[in-house]
């Protein structure tokens, strides 16, 4: 079963943000999250509500903070991998983003954690592998855009920062559901602002707006099988399929969008996701 999950969260997020491309380049970065995010939003509240042992806010709100703090950051991350898949290949953005695991790594190393041999190499083949996708021309000759790999990088960096901020405070205070909750609203409630500002608010119609309901569903039943699987008590496995998302991404974008990232580019793709799942691994056997 953790083994199945894993790869229902892999499959889930990896299409997720194939999806999450397309509408971007469609409607723009601020309303596709703003109503991927209401969605999920409304989607989690009703559960709540329906659920009202799950909702306990830490009432010292330190926790709380570092809710709020972690979902800024996740928040940025996000409208940067859609701007990052909207002017970029999806093969080779999502493995660079998929390094976020590389940063929150090293920020669990720099507050004192262990690390072990095969954590350090891990990171070296995630730094290479990152490199060698992004400086390496496409097949077509032409290398990949510069701002599509800027932003794949500061998406990774804000991730990392963001799930290290929800794993070492936020979770430990609030749990998961709480944590998770507490992202949508401040998602929402930043989204909409800016949206108010530039008067850009009007929602999107047809196909998009189905797409986008698509994909907040895809992104919730992620989280809920990544959950479902940890509860069986195989937290690693579980954890290591999901990061495979970044290659169902990957292959996605190969398959139907006709990318073509070249040899060199395959390889560093192959080098980061191999370099992740061990990093995963090592992090789970690590705590487990």
């Amino acid at each position: 079963m953790a083994i199945l999950m894993g790869l229902i969260s892999a499959l889930c997020w990896g299409a997720t943000d194939f999806l999450a491309g397309h509408t971007t380049r469609q409607i723009g970065v601020a309303r596709s999250l703003f109503y991927s995010q209401s969605f999920g939003f409304l989607v989690l509240t009703v559960w709540i509500v329906s659920h009202p042992a799950l909702f306990h806010v830490d009432t010292n709100g330190f926790g709380l903070a570092m809710a709020v703090l972690a979902a800024v950051c996740n928040l940025v991350a996000m409208a940067s991998l859609l701007k990052a898949l909207s002017i970029g290949k999806a093969s080779v953005v999502a493995p660079i983003v998929s390094l976020y695991g590389a940063v929150t790594t090293v920020l669990s190393v720099i507050a004192g954690e262990p690390i072990t041999t095969m954590a350090v190499a891990s990171l070296v083949l995630c730094i290479f592998g990152a490199s060698l996708a992004s400086i390496s021309k496409s097949s077509d000759g032409k290398p990949e855009a510069p701002a599509s790999i800027g932003l794949g990088l500061l998406s990774a960096l804000m991730f990392g920062l963001g799930f290290w901020l929800q794993g070492a405070f936020a979770v430990k205070d609030l749990g998961i559901v709480d944590t998770l909750w507490v992202y949508y609203l401040v998602a929402v409630v930043v989204l909409l602002a800016i949206l108010i500002r530039s008067r850009n608010l009007s929602p999107p119609r047809g196909s998009i707006f189905a797409l986008i309901l698509t994909i907040s569903l895809l992104s919730l039943c992620g989280f809920s099988a990544l959950a479902y699987g940890s509860g069986t008590g195989h937290v690693a496995i579980v954890t290591v399929l999901s990061s495979l998302a970044s290659a169902v991404t990957a292959v996605l974008g190969f398959a139907i969008r006709g990318e073509r990232p070249s040899v060199p580019q395959w390889i560093g793709i192959s080098i980061i996701t191999f370099g992740v799942v061990s990093l995963k691994l090592t992090s789970g056997i690590a705590t487990g």
